[in-house]
């Protein structure tokens, strides 16, 4: 088997991290530019990590593994937000009923009304606003 290849700017950050624990990225990067060593934060993060610097989780246990491993519960449903009205209840008893036709026809009848009320008293306002 060949062996594993290392890349010397990892190398770098590690030599550095290893004699200053408390090194900042800017000036690691700083050194490695000056050394021409392209270095990305992801791997003075990994650096830090293999150091013992900051705590890691071992992979494998991310959101993506709790995800899997919790129960799916059912969602509640969200609200309608604000100023939405409540969805309208039918009636009783008379969901499936002539009687139920009979109310949903008359409740449009009196809501058109009413659109209609609303909107002469606006196009009034406009037409007095123009004059």
């Amino acid at each position: 088997m060949a062996a594993k290849k290392t890349n010397p700017a990892m190398d770098f950050i590690l030599d550095s991290l290893k004699s200053d624990r408390g090194a900042q990225y800017s000036d690691i990067a700083a050194a490695a530019a000056k050394k021409r060593l392209k270095i990305y934060p992801i791997m003075f993060g990994r650096a830090q990590a293999l150091l013992g610097i900051v705590k890691s989780a071992p992979r494998g246990q991310g959101k993506a593994a709790r995800a899997k491993q919790a129960p799916k519960a059912p969602k509640a449903p969200k609200g309608r937000g604000p100023g939405r009205p409540r969805k309208a209840a039918a009636p009783s008893g008379f969901e499936g009923s002539l009687e139920g036709i009979v109310m949903a026809v008359k409740s449009s009848e009196q809501a058109k009304t009413r659109y209609r009320s609303a909107l002469e008293k606006i196009q009034s306002i406009l037409a007095a606003a123009l004059e």
